[in-house]
């Protein structure tokens, strides 16, 4: 065996240790909230504290350093997205200056795994006795869990056997990072649930607050406000396929019809041109100058023009295949020609035939107006 092999063995053996640590740690700490009054009591203060400054418009200021600040920043990130007002604060910056972050109303979260950070302690003299501050922390009995300013903890106990200097010979801040985190999302969204008891509008909301990405893409049936995009996708003379694609995550497919059907689409317009000559010249200014300039300077075999009539009877087979084959699709009627690129038709069929496949007429928004 090569020392290579040794090492990837014990490496191996490293990485399950450390996953069955932290599997163990979770779960005794869900074990410890269903047992230990102490953390119960804890945590309800923790709440009660959290909904009170919710309820008089303040704000919930997370705060730590190192690798806590890190936590504190995607507990305030988690809060956000869920209409919670919040914000973090970065201990030596506090005071710098940035204590003017708080007001009367808000409170203040510390996240110390072992409740004697210095650079805590420090801001404790410059803070309003009248802060509500809670401590999220590994350590029960610790300088800040016993001062009189901190009013509750989120506990999250971490066994000895379980710490990082017992199980990897050094103190790198790794199974006490999860539990805190852990309880940090836990007590979020609890305190969600409270100010909000409806999923359906607990849901409808978050999709308000995270229109992008997948997520946003899954709820986007949910946001009214994609409506207003809806519009704008219709509208905008933007041509590159990244600028397309992210439109396509958005919007969802009901709402692009839609949108497609009151303020015209590349169908809508290619059906509309006889109504007069004044929609004709609007028509024309909406062509897509680059992306028929890229059209033009491709491959002749890497293009592939086909009548409207012929394309709306592709087969979903008939569509995959094109797309693999050629790096542009252009249609045209006897009025105009549309065209779009096959990675710009690809991820809006993924996204539009989540719902099933009915036919290419779904995917017609994806085409812009060319001039060839």
């Amino acid at each position: 065996m090569s020392e290579y092999q040794r090492m990837s063995i014990d490496a191996l053996s490293s990485v399950r240790k450390t996953l069955r640590s932290e599997s163990d740690a979770v779960t005794g700490l869900s074990k410890q909230f269903d047992n230990d009054s102490f953390s119960q009591v804890n945590l309800a203060n923790t709440l009660k504290i959290f909904y009170e400054t919710h309820l008089r418009g303040g704000k919930i200021v997370c705060c730590g350093i190192g690798k806590s600040f890190k936590i504190a920043t995607k507990t305030v990130a988690t809060m956000k997205s869920l209409s919670i007002s919040a914000d973090v604060l970065h201990p030596s910056e506090a005071l710098h200056g940035d204590l003017g972050l708080l007001r009367d109303r808000d409170c203040l979260v510390f996240f110390t795994a072992s409740g004697n950070t210095p650079e805590l302690l420090q801001l404790l003299p410059h803070l309003s006795p009248y802060l509500p501050i809670v401590l999220l922390t590994c350590n029960k009995s610790s300088k800040l869990s016993d001062h009189p300013q901190v009013q509750a903890l989120l506990f999250a106990e971490l066994p000895a056997h379980l710490k990082e200097d017992v199980i990897h010979g050094l103190p790198a801040p790794t199974i006490s990072t999860t539990l805190s985190l852990v309880l940090a999302d836990a007590a979020v969204l609890a305190l969600s649930e409270m100010i909000e008891k409806d999923e359906a509008k607990r849901r409808k909301l978050f999709s308000m607050k995270h229109p992008g990405g997948s997520i946003g893409s899954d709820l986007s049936y949910l946001n009214d406000n994609f409506a207003k995009l809806g519009a704008s996708f219709v509208t905008s003379n933007t041509s590159t396929a990244t600028h397309t694609e992210s439109y396509s995550s958005l919007l969802s497919l009901t709402q692009v019809k839609k949108s497609f059907g009151s303020t015209g689409g590349a169908r809508s317009e290619a059906t509309s041109i006889d109504s007069s000559d004044s929609e004709e010249l609007e028509i024309k200014s909406k062509i897509d100058n680059e992306l028929s300039h890229a059209i033009k300077s491709a491959s002749p075999d890497s293009v592939l023009s086909v009548k409207q009539d012929e394309l709306t009877t592709w087969s979903e087979v008939d569509l995959l295949k094109n797309v693999t084959i050629h790096d542009f699709i252009t249609f045209s009627n006897q009025h105009a020609s549309f065209g779009s690129t096959s990675d710009s038709i690809r991820a809006f069929y993924k996204f539009a035939s989540t719902g099933g496949w009915s036919g290419m007429e779904q995917l017609l928004p994806i085409f812009k107006m060319i001039d060839l």
